[in-house]
């Protein structure tokens, strides 16, 4: 009894839980070289997912990387290589991203639609995910026994973006993308549209 009892008194203190270590964090409106503007922002910290980022998106992972990745495109015309991703957004907790961008060079066509005359970035989706097709010409980087390819941004939200949201960072980050990509043909970008087919 005498062990038992000396046993269990003990120092009295309960264990110490291990604190997490401390994430570095920036505002959403700084993230990815700042392409999230005041309304994009209100709108991605307004949904159910969003509120995780209202202490501020991990630093680590939203650092502006669009005129490194169009660099990395920059070297090859290949549209079998890998995507690169310009933007990965997510809060303290970690885990997988809640909105993350990301481009590669795509086979084609630059529009289902064909040509279009003026225009050289197109918006098109699927049901689940936008898509922003870029006419950057670089035709040092053509090679003979392939076809050119076009630039094409892809945007996975988690969060719940509208189609206006998520066209208007994809807009901005191809832009940075295109920058050091140094396309040799000017590019025109169009106004985000209000709302795309197959999208809220």
């Amino acid at each position: 009894m005498l062990l038992a009892s000396s046993a269990c008194s003990g120092s009295g203190k309960e264990p110490e839980k291990k604190s997490r270590p401390s994430v570095a964090l920036m505002p959403l409106s700084r993230a990815c070289g700042g392409i999230f503007d005041k309304e994009t922002v209100a709108e991605v910290l307004g949904t159910l997912r969003g509120k995780g980022l209202k202490q501020g998106a991990q630093v680590e992972g939203a650092v502006d990387r669009a005129a490194e990745v169009g660099r990395f495109l920059g070297e090859e015309m290949d549209s079998t290589g890998p995507t690169k991703t310009t933007c990965f957004v997510d809060g303290e907790s970690g885990g997988a991203a809640e909105i993350q961008i990301y481009f590669s060079w795509w086979p084609g066509p630059f529009s289902r639609n064909g040509p279009q005359p003026g225009k050289s970035a197109v918006f098109e989706a699927d049901e689940s995910m936008p898509f922003l097709f870029v006419d950057c010409r670089r035709p040092d980087l053509v090679k003979p026994e392939k076809k050119p390819a076009v630039l094409r941004g892809t945007i996975v939200d988690r969060v719940g973006l509208s189609s206006n949201a998520s066209a208007k960072l994809l807009i901005a980050s191809a832009k940075k993308v295109a920058e050091g990509l140094k396309c040799e043909n000017q590019l025109t970008f169009p106004d985000p549209p209000a709302r795309q087919k197959g999208l809220k």
